[in-house]
């Protein structure tokens, strides 16, 4: 009987996170991430201990994390440019590297470096690999 083994796959990705000025109900959140259309989107949940406004508005999202391959930097500029208006405090950007095993989970690796940038300065977001920009 001779097993096979099942080989996982490394790479490097995008990774985006957006964090809403306010608590956003789910869908303005996914509205408001249409800037940045072709990614696989998680909304994060509030903690009620952490978040005791979370009660107030149903289904509550106060963050979302964005990720997939890197097809278009300069739409992804625009976009990220897009959603830094009146709905977002900070996005944190960069492309990241990542085991993911066989079975599907992924594990992320540590930033290299962080690149503090003021929110209206997209442009300046280079996406060299292991790098995360935060425009705030």
């Amino acid at each position: 009987m001779t097993s096979q083994t099942q080989k996982g796959k490394r790479g490097f990705e995008l990774d985006i996170h957006v964090a809403f000025a306010q608590l956003l109900p789910r869908e303005q959140a996914l509205s408001t991430l249409l800037a940045l259309e072709g990614f696989s989107v998680d909304l994060y949940q509030p903690h009620p201990n952490a978040m005791p406004q979370a009660v107030e508005v149903p289904d509550a999202v106060p963050s979302a994390r964005l990720t997939g391959p890197l097809r278009d930097a300069a739409g992804v500029r625009a976009g990220l440019q897009a959603l830094l208006g009146d709905h977002v405090r900070y996005v944190e950007v960069g492309v990241r590297g990542f085991l993911r095993s066989a079975e599907g989970q992924t594990e992320w690796m540590p930033w290299r470096r962080n690149v503090i940038l003021p929110r209206d300065d997209a442009q300046r977001v280079a996406f060299e690999e292991g790098v995360k920009y935060v425009l705030e």
